[in-house]
């Protein structure tokens, strides 16, 4: 049906009207009337025809009548508020019902409004725009509602992109700051070094040498005991063995020092190389072997468990560096251990030493617990414990760079995570987690 324009309304040109009746008489009417007004009029004589057209042609509003043959204009007004896609289309009923409980039954099934017939012209004309009017408004409505979740939406992202900048950034930095202390370190402990190297082998080289010409000395004493006193000779022989006691104490210090001089420099100089496919449950056993041994000869012994999950494959290490760092802690554990078992036997307390050892895949890294029942670490050093020069050891057993050098390997050069849970006079377990891939690693492959 063609639209016909009489003075109406350029908005008007826009909307278009289903109209259902199956009497020609009355929709004659209602066409004539709307079309006049300069709106898009569609038709339907019946219920489903008028279910159809509002799915295909989607009408900005329906005048519906109430009696018509087959489905009713109630059933028919039912179905569409049931459909997602005719839900939201106005719907105006025409009737010659007079009673309220018609006109409430419209409203229940989702009509909007009634108008009555005969139709009178201004008042179909006055209620249809009022119910455009409200539609258009409620479109536009629900799209600035999109519009504005969207918006919402957007800021929500920008803001969590904006935290994790933040967080990278703040990551970043502490990194260069990290990276900064221990260049200066590097360059620090590279000077002591130089420094120190030359005296401490001339002091090795000469305490050994004394260490001989006592023992020479002792020799050729020994060959003139006749020409001696017994007392006097006693006296000198005393003498010599403290010197030669000495003279070993001095080459043993000497070289404790040195080692601890070759241990600054290698903290400073961590390499970031050598990445090579490694099975860390190997590389957990034999550093744990290697620390159990040292201290057995140190007649120190304690319960050792362990629990490697078989699932974990060769991930890319440091073979070497890797390996001193879990020294570094169970060497401080087995110390820990010691300190507890001393103690308890000085307040005859039965007590053993345990340490436990646990590997779990969580699929992108690796797990590493380390546990032990000994002293546990003083809460005043507890968030320390990892920067240099910072002991968990009784005074003069440590220097406090094994933490440290550990830390670096684990999170700095692998890219991994290290953490500690502790209870003085109870227990310390320390958490290390290594990704199976980082960026590190993926650069040393490339």
């Amino acid at each position: 049906m063609k639209i016909v324009l009489n003075n109406s309304d350029n908005q008007n040109q826009k909307n278009s009207i289903l109209i259902v009746d199956d009497n020609p008489i009355n929709m004659k009417l209602a066409v004539s009337i709307l079309e006049g007004h300069g709106y898009n009029i569609l038709i339907a004589t019946d219920g489903q025809t008028c279910l159809t057209q509002s799915k295909y042609h989607s009408p900005d509003i329906i005048l519906m009548d109430v009696l018509m043959p087959g489905i009713d204009g109630f059933e028919t007004c039912k179905f569409l508020k049931e459909d997602p896609e005719t839900r939201d289309i106005p719907v105006i009923f025409m009737t010659a019902l007079s009673n309220i409980e018609d006109k409430m039954t419209g409203f229940q099934v989702g009509g909007v409004d009634y108008v009555t017939k005969p139709i009178k012209i201004d008042e179909v004309l006055a209620r249809v725009k009022v119910h455009i009017q409200l539609r258009n408004l409620t479109k536009r409505l629900r799209h600035k509602n999109v519009v504005l979740q969207e918006e919402i939406n957007q800021r929500i992202a920008a803001e969590t992109m904006l935290k994790q900048t933040l967080k990278q950034l703040q990551t970043t930095q502490k990194q260069m700051i990290a990276q900064e202390k221990l260049a200066s370190l590097g360059a620090l402990t590279s000077g002591i070094a130089h420094e120190l190297c030359n005296p401490l082998n001339f002091v090795q080289n000469f305490a050994l040498l004394s260490v001989d010409l006592i023992e020479e000395l002792m020799e050729e004493l020994e060959g003139k005991t006749n020409n001696i006193q017994p007392d006097t000779f006693d006296d000198i022989k005393e003498i010599i063995s403290d010197i030669k006691h000495n003279a070993n104490g001095i080459y043993q210090h000497s070289k404790r020092a040195e080692r601890i001089i070759q241990n600054m420099v290698r903290h400073s100089k961590i390499d970031m190389s050598e990445f090579q496919p490694s099975n860390l449950n190997i590389i957990l056993r034999e550093s744990l072997d290697l620390v159990t041994a040292n201290w057995k000869q140190k007649n120190f012994q304690i319960t050792v468990n362990t629990n490697y999950e078989d699932s974990i494959h060769q991930i890319y290490l440091v073979y070497a560096d890797i390996t001193q760092a879990l020294m570094n802690i169970f060497d401080n554990a087995y110390c820990a251990l010691k300190v507890k078992l001393e103690q308890q036997e000085l307040n005859n307390q039965d007590f053993t030493p345990t340490l436990s050892v646990k590997t779990r895949n969580l699929e992108e890294k690796v797990e590493i617990c380390i546990y032990d029942n000994g002293t546990g670490i003083d809460p005043k050093i507890q968030d320390k414990i990892f920067d240099p020069f910072i002991t968990t050891k009784p005074p003069g057993e440590g220097i406090g760079l094994g933490l440290s050098l550990a830390y670096d390997i684990i999170v700095r050069q692998h890219q991994g995570n290290i953490t500690v849970n502790t209870k003085l006079e109870n227990y310390t377990e320390f958490i290390i987690e290594i990704p199976l891939e980082s960026d590190i690693i993926k650069s040393n492959l490339s």
